[in-house]
Formats: structure tokens, sequence, C-alpha cells
């Protein structure tokens, strides 16, 4: 911020206020970033995915972008087997 002759006299009052201010909206933004962070890991359920200990023909865990070896994936919660299946399948290829 710099200082004109039209702007009012810097004080301390006035840079308390423009201090707090700043800080205000850094405290909402880190709020925004925060909620967008827990709504990007939240897991499917077995149940939501509809998931199976089974694949579907060619279509298995272990071919999919999601998973994550030995039993994990990024879209549906653990454990998962790499020779189950689930609606959110993604193959690789």
């Amino acid at each position: 911020m710099t200082h004109k002759p039209t702007d009012q006299p810097l004080s301390r009052r006035n840079l308390l206020r423009a201090g707090a201010s700043a800080a205000g909206v850094a405290a909402l933004l880190g709020a925004g970033v925060a909620t967008t962070a827990a709504q990007v890991t939240k897991k499917a359920t077995h149940k939501d995915a509809g998931y199976q200990e089974s694949p579907n023909g060619a279509k298995r865990c272990g071919t999919c972008r999601q998973f994550r070896p030995p039993s994990g994936c990024v879209t549906v919660e653990s454990p998962i087997s790499e020779n189950g299946w689930c609606r959110l399948y993604a193959g690789k290829g």
C-alpha cells in the first residue's frame, strides 16, 4: 500500500484495521481450501460403489487406474481385493 497525499493519514489504527481485514480474508480462503481437500479425500463405501470380491469378466481392481496395491483404492474405501470389481472401474488402457 503506497501513501498518497490524498489518502487518510497513516496511523496505527488504519494499519490495525487493514491487518485485521487481511487476516479475515486469509481465514476465509483457508477454510475454503480445507473444505475442498476434505471433499476430495472422501471415498465411496463398498455398498455405494457396488463393490464385489469377484471380477466382472476381464474387469477387476488389479487392472483399474484407481487401484493402489496391495489393497487400496483412490475412490473406494479399503480393503480392496486385486480380484474384486466395482461400478467405478476405470481401465488403465
